[in-house]
């Protein structure tokens, strides 16, 4: 028994090595597998990100006095907003929306200041380009809060003033758990790592059995002593080890370089990745044997490597999406490693946490992948 094992075991080991010198010795493949990961990794991590910055404002100051021209550099003490063209009269201000130079204007009326010192209520106007509806929204957000605090410190200094006037307020005080500074890299490179080592595995596993048939060694392999599973194993175990290795420089690049924090274990989310990459292999070698050529191949796993990216919540809550689309998202195998990697990266997601998610992905490994070596199988047969 041990004997049988050793031997298949050497088989294997034999098949591996040719897999990996073929590997190598492909400087196409060296790209995919080095250059393109560690640019994409670096691009999309400073790419994808949902901080808001340089909105330009426009603004028109009616009033012209030293509380108004406060209340305007005010908005300008972070990277939020950045100034804009100035207008002269509302028709400008108008236009300067219209035509794209502004992204947020700012009206300032006529007696702001006198209003102020009587204590009267003051309005301002806020006019946003509302085409993307996300930052739009966020920005106007933010004005508010800049025309909040800017009317606090001048409550803050009439109170100083007139101690004995105590008007009643209710202040809303608000906290962030999980990313308590909203850095969006934190939320988006756990998302990239995961789309990294879909697309590694996959597309590796995809080419390389299709790659076997066009230079018509896939044949001489079958006529060699190695069995279905040895050679399945042989082939799939250097990607594997590859994604793996991958996947770990690209963790400690988000970890070091970008700052990620890791609440949660690593072992665990070592443990989940493998059993990731069940459905990433099997999905390779599936399509692999349903294709003649390696364009064939790259085309049906890019066909369904769209699909699982885009409704996998790397740019948006799933939560968010059309009924149809979110029930749909259940047969998405990287919607649950994309909840389990950001849970156990931010969350510190225990395994008790990340069964939910796990589960289903086990099962979609184990059927992905067994299908794939049937099929497999078949064809060597």
């Amino acid at each position: 028994m041990i004997g049988k094992l050793l031997t298949w075991i050497k088989l294997v080991h034999h098949l591996m090595r040719k897999e990996f010198r073929q590997t190598f010795r492909d400087r196409a493949m060296l790209r995919v597998i080095f250059v393109v990961p560690v640019i994409q990794l670096i691009v999309l991590s400073y790419a994808m990100t949902t901080d808001l910055k340089n909105v330009r404002i426009s603004v028109f100051d009616e009033d012209r006095t030293k509380e108004s021209r406060r209340l305007e550099q005010s908005f300008f003490q972070n990277e939020t907003f950045i100034p804009g063209r100035n207008a002269a009269n509302a028709s400008e201000l108008a236009a300067s929306l219209s035509s794209g130079e502004a992204d947020l204007t700012l009206w300032i009326p006529r007696g702001y200041a006198a209003d102020l010192a009587a204590g009267r209520p003051v309005r301002v106007g806020i006019a946003v380009d509302g085409e993307n509806s996300n930052s739009a929204a966020r920005a106007a957000g933010y004005a508010e809060a800049v025309v909040r605090q800017e009317a606090q410190r001048v409550l803050d200094e009439r109170l100083l003033r007139h101690p004995e006037r105590q008007p009643h307020l209710i202040e809303p005080i608000s906290r962030f758990f999980y990313n308590p500074e909203l850095i969006s890299q934190h939320y988006m490179v756990p998302a990239i790592l995961v789309v990294l080592i879909t697309v590694i595995s996959a597309m590796l596993t995809g080419m390389a059995v299709v790659r076997e048939k066009e230079i018509g060694t896939l044949e001489q392999l079958m006529v060699t002593p190695l069995t279905s599973g040895q050679i399945i194993a042989g082939k799939l175990l250097p990607f594997a080890m590859i994604a793996c290795a991958e996947l770990t420089f690209a963790t400690t690049v988000a970890v070091f370089w970008f700052g990620v924090p890791v609440v949660g274990s690593l072992w665990l989310f070592a443990v989940c990745a493998v059993i990731y990459l069940l459905v990433t292999l099997g999905g390779g070698l599936l399509a692999s044997t349903v294709s003649e050529t390696q364009q064939q191949a790259m085309l049906t796993v890019w066909f369904f490597l769209m699909f699982a990216i885009m409704t996998s919540g790397v740019f948006y809550p799933i939560e968010n999406m059309p009924d149809w689309i979110y029930y749909m998202t259940y047969a998405n195998p990287m919607r649950f490693f994309m909840e389990i990697t950001r849970g156990i990266f931010l969350k510190g997601s225990q395994l008790a946490d990340i069964l939910p998610a796990l589960l289903p992905l086990f099962i979609m490994g184990v059927v992905t992948f067994g299908a794939a070596v049937l099929r497999f199988q078949k064809r060597v047969a």
